[in-house]
């Protein structure tokens, strides 16, 4: 049995800076095909594993949301959180996970299911990057230089290789997907 792939969705500027969009002016000119790219993305999905800063973010935001097909997705697909403290909001099928996230995702990995999923997230997003956890990197880059920021590949835990496994655009934006390079044997 093929273990699971846990997939990093992460939208960035040219300099890297991966701040929630809105928070900064940044993410602009993504087109029309985002949604489509965005899609294709969570179709495999069948977990998604959050921060608790995004969690906080999220949870009274997407039950009431209408777009799609991202509100469909993460309002009924299992969310595990990793928080030291129990979430503030309640939101339908939420984990929450108090001990380490890379122990808790290497085991996930094993156990059967699809594609999970990381959207966001940026420290969740860094550890499991730093402990090899990231299979897949699917990356849109705005077409701006952010300035200050918090950024996705700060520490990323050592030489890791990826390939390109495809490369679009919508709008402005470049959507990138790299898959963690296996070597034979």
């Amino acid at each position: 049995m093929a273990e699971r792939r846990v997939v990093l969705y992460e939208l960035l500027s040219l300099d890297g800076v991966a701040d929630e969009p809105g928070e900064g002016q940044w993410f602009v000119d993504a087109g029309e095909g985002l949604l489509d790219n965005l899609a294709r993305v969570i179709a495999d999905q069948d977990t998604v594993l959050l921060g608790r800063r995004t969690y906080d973010k999220w949870a009274p935001h997407w039950p009431g949301s209408t777009m799609q097909p991202f509100a469909d997705f993460i309002n009924t697909t299992p969310k595990i959180v990793f928080s030291a403290d129990a979430p503030r909001y309640d939101w339908a099928a939420t984990t929450h996970v108090t001990g380490p996230a890379a122990p808790y995702v290497a085991e996930l990995k094993r156990a059967p299911g699809g594609d999970i999923g990381i959207h966001g997230s940026l420290t969740l997003a860094r550890a499991l990057l730093r402990e090899h956890l990231v299979d897949d990197l699917r990356l849109v880059v705005s077409p701006s230089l952010a300035g200050p920021g918090a950024r996705l590949f700060d520490d990323a835990g050592g030489l890791q290789r990826f390939e390109l496994v495809d490369a679009g655009r919508s709008g402005g934006c470049l959507l990138l997907h790299y898959r963690r390079h296996t070597s034979p044997g």
